[in-house]
């Protein structure tokens, strides 16, 4: 499987260490969801799409990680997908609008399953220049209402657009 450059990029951006217990927001196809799995190898990814589409075709892309358990999908809505009980390391999205456009309840599913200490990265394509201070504002805006921060903006120059992450993390309990 061949990744696009931006979702290589998103990869290496969230850099989930190999223990870490990932989900990955609107997995779509399940191409990102592939690398943060192979990333987090000794780990579990849960990939959420509300798409039944979507996932079938993310579960045929990583079925041999899904028949081991690396992997697991949820097809619903973030707001009412049932993530079980154990806490996430690090919550992932790249280009879902939610996270940024208010009201965003998505961020009260983030604030709940996310672990002391862990990391968000909500990361989209600059499809125009002037597109990067309002919706690294917005992100930072709507996730802070949940008691988390910004400690990185990462920009990379992909093609055929750029693409930008903000990373998050809690800074309350």
């Amino acid at each position: 499987m061949r990744a696009s450059e931006r979702l290589a990029w998103a990869a290496a951006v969230v850099a989930p260490r190999e223990s870490d217990r990932v989900l990955e927001v609107g997995c779509g196809h399940g191409v990102l969801l592939s690398l943060l799995a192979a990333r987090a190898a000794r780990g579990e990814v849960v990939g959420v799409d509300r798409s039944a589409t979507m996932t079938a075709t993310a579960a045929r892309r990583n079925a041999d990680a899904v028949s081991h358990g690396r992997v697991r999908l949820i097809t619903a809505p973030l707001v009412t997908a049932d993530l079980g009980a154990a806490p996430f390391d690090v919550v992932v999205a790249f280009d879902v609008r939610a996270f940024w456009t208010p009201p965003a309840p998505e961020w009260d599913v983030v604030d709940r399953v996310l672990r002391p200490g862990g990391r968000v990265v909500v990361a989209f394509s600059l499809m125009t220049p002037d597109a990067l201070e309002p919706v690294t504002a917005a992100i930072g805006r709507l996730a802070g209402e949940r008691g988390l921060a910004t400690i990185a903006v990462h920009r990379g120059a992909t093609s055929p657009y750029g693409s930008v992450a903000v990373e998050l993390r809690r800074v309350r309990t």
